[in-house]
């Protein structure tokens, strides 16, 4: 059975980086095997979410917010053998907790958009976005 806590208190700073390395995310961080700089974006995060399946910790999600008016999702990561089980929905519906008042934002990697809206998210008309670097996720 799959637990969730919230707070970095219950993080296992490697188990976490297992997870990015393998799935990627948190900027190109995980597939560089920046640690450092995952475990600084998290500590700088609204609110953190953890997935455990006993004492392994299978997922993660955070926000970054004002707390007041916007938040926004980063790096919904489940390992892969414990994806399409749940989890996934599991963490966002953990991290919308208490912050139903915010306007909420986030990117969502190629191929889950489905996923999203099935959660209640829905297309953006007018977001822009501007990275320090090439991403495929912008156009032109």
């Amino acid at each position: 059975m799959v637990t969730y806590s919230e707070g970095l208190d219950c993080i296992d700073w490697h188990q976490l980086f297992h997870l990015y390395d393998v799935v990627g995310l948190v900027a190109g961080y995980g597939k560089k095997q920046d640690f450092t700089k995952i475990q600084n974006a998290f500590e700088h995060s609204y609110k953190v979410v953890t997935a455990w399946d006993s004492d392994t910790l299978v997922g993660a999600v955070r926000m970054i917010s004002d707390g007041i008016c916007y938040g926004m999702i980063f790096d919904v990561g489940v390992l892969p053998e414990y994806q399409k089980l749940g989890i996934g929905k599991g963490l966002v519906i953990e991290i919308l907790k208490d912050n139903s008042h915010l306007c909420i934002h986030l990117t969502s990697t190629f191929g889950n958009e489905e996923f999203y809206k099935k959660l209640g998210f829905k297309p953006h008309r007018t977001a822009l976005a501007k990275y320090p670097y090439e991403s495929e996720y912008l156009i032109g």
